[in-house]
């Protein structure tokens, strides 16, 4: 059953991700440097699903945030420096829940 919930949940984060892709990007595009990504990806957010029941609704709520309210930039994955703050260790601006659970 939970396996079976941890593929729903890659597909549907999958296909949220191909529909907020342009026209210039490909599914293929790894299909070269590196054919087995999809496989990859899918274990692990199998895995992070099976050992945090709610990881599927954080990374689809973490995607969501990052990509279709200001585009998507990959902002979030953005590690603090000396002179820059970034998404990860940034306190919560206007509800704690905005916290970037699927970066854990």
């Amino acid at each position: 059953m939970a396996m079976a919930m941890a593929s729903s949940l890659s597909g549907l984060l999958l296909l949220c991700l191909a529909a907020s892709s342009s026209a210039q990007l490909s599914p293929r595009f790894y299909a070269m440097s590196c054919s087995r990504a999809l496989a990859i990806i899918r274990r692990g957010v199998a895995a992070a699903v099976r050992s945090e029941r709610r990881m599927g609704a954080s990374l689809l709520r973490l995607h969501f945030h990052d990509c279709f309210v200001q585009g998507c930039d990959a902002s979030v994955l953005l590690s603090d420096t000396a002179t820059f703050t970034g998404e990860q260790g940034a306190a919560p601006i206007s509800h704690p829940t905005l916290l970037p659970r699927g970066l854990a």
